[in-house]
Parts: C-alpha cells; sequence; structure tokens
C-alpha cells in the first residue's frame, strides 16, 4: 500500500502546477527588475555628469580664491562634488546594452527556467513534506493508543478475514485531516514570508 494517498498526489500536483506559475512569474521579474536597475545605475551616474560639468562651468570663470572657496562650500552642500567629471558615454553594461528582443528573449527563458524550478521544487518539498505528515500521524497515533488505548481517535477497524483479523484505517478520520492542513498551512505561511523578505530586501 502506497503512502501517500491519491488525494494527497492530487494536491501535491495541483501545487506544483501553482510553484510553475509562480516561478515564470518571478523569473520573468528578476530579469525585468535587473534591467530598470541597471537603468537606473546609468541614469543617475549621467544625472550626476552633468550636474559636476554644470558646477565646474560655473566655478571656472571664478579667480583662484572665489574658486577654493565656492568647492569648499560646494563640498558641504554635496559631499559628492568632484572637480573630475565621471565619463559614463563609455560605460558597458550587459543589461543596459540588451536590444529589446534580447530583452523579450531573456525574460521568456528566465520564466521557463522559474517555471521548472518552481515545478521541481514545490514537488519535491510536496513529496517530503506528504511523507512527513505521515511519518507525524503514525507517532501522534501510536502515542494516543500508549496514553489512552480505549480513547476513540485509536480505535481501528478490524475486518476478520478467515481466522485472521486484518486492521484498515478508518477513512472519516478527522486527525490526519488537521495535522495535513495544519502542515500546508505552515509551508504556506513559511514560502509567503520568504517571498516578503525577499520583496522587502530588494
Amino acid at each position: 500500500m502506497s503512502v501517500i494517498r491519491r488525494e494527497d498526489k492530487e494536491i501535491i500536483h495541483n501545487l506544483s502546477l501553482l510553484g510553475a506559475l509562480f516561478g515564470a512569474v518571478v523569473g520573468g521579474f528578476l530579469v525585468l527588475y535587473s534591467h530598470k536597475q541597471a537603468n537606473h545605475r546609468i541614469d543617475s551616474k549621467a544625472a550626476t555628469a552633468q550636474t559636476q560639468q554644470a558646477l565646474v562651468q560655473l566655478t571656472s570663470n571664478l579667480t583662484t580664491e572665489e574658486a577654493s572657496v565656492a568647492q569648499a562650500a560646494l563640498s558641504q552642500v554635496n559631499p559628492d562634488f568632484q572637480p573630475d567629471i565621471p565619463d559614463v558615454s563609455s560605460e558597458k553594461s550587459f543589461w543596459v546594452d540588451l536590444s529589446p528582443w534580447s530583452l523579450r528573449g531573456l525574460c521568456a527563458g528566465a520564466a521557463m527556467v522559474g517555471s521548472v524550478a518552481g515545478y521541481v521544487s514545490l514537488w519535491g518539498a510536496g513529496w517530503l513534506g506528504a511523507i512527513l505528515t505521515y511519518k507525524l500521524i503514525r507517532l501522534i497515533y501510536r502515542v494516543i493508543r500508549a496514553v489512552a488505548p480505549n480513547c476513540a481517535a485509536a480505535q481501528r477497524l478490524a475486518t476478520p478475514s478467515g481466522t485472521v483479523c486484518t486492521y484498515q484505517r478508518d477513512q472519516n478520520r478527522l486527525l490526519p485531516t488537521l495535522v495535513k492542513l495544519f502542515m500546508l498551512l505552515t509551508m504556506a505561511l513559511s514560502v509567503l514570508a520568504v517571498v516578503i523578505w525577499h520583496l522587502i530586501s530588494l
């Protein structure tokens, strides 16, 4: 008899499909986010270079004394001010140099990789979780039968088969369902916490 029931296998499969969808979205989002951040860095450096150039031109018409006073004042107002203008025209970046079609292709590739990774990771986590849940349920029943053998939850259905009495699981038991729901909720909250933590750190 299989450790994992057919209903649990269906739940694992459905969760894996959701994981594939989630992985595809995350993969595409990471590519777009990296592209946007690279463009933002280049734009920030270009704006800084323009500001530096304007300030240098402003102070170039002053005398040496006035220029030193102006540079000291500018250094207090703008600590990043440097007389040397940074050259950003020759700066190369993989994300910035991407063409629109290359960016779309990279997004599609990242979505496919994320989809496969999401499906496989949730499928493996689902099977591992199902096996651990099965072991936990058996341990709980073993403890219940040791502590309170006459408890209704500890009773097993006996089916006489000739001279031998075989025991079957009661399909209407409530405890396994509660344990599975608790484990599923714990896994969902853990994944949600990790996702929120990563989004906050971005």
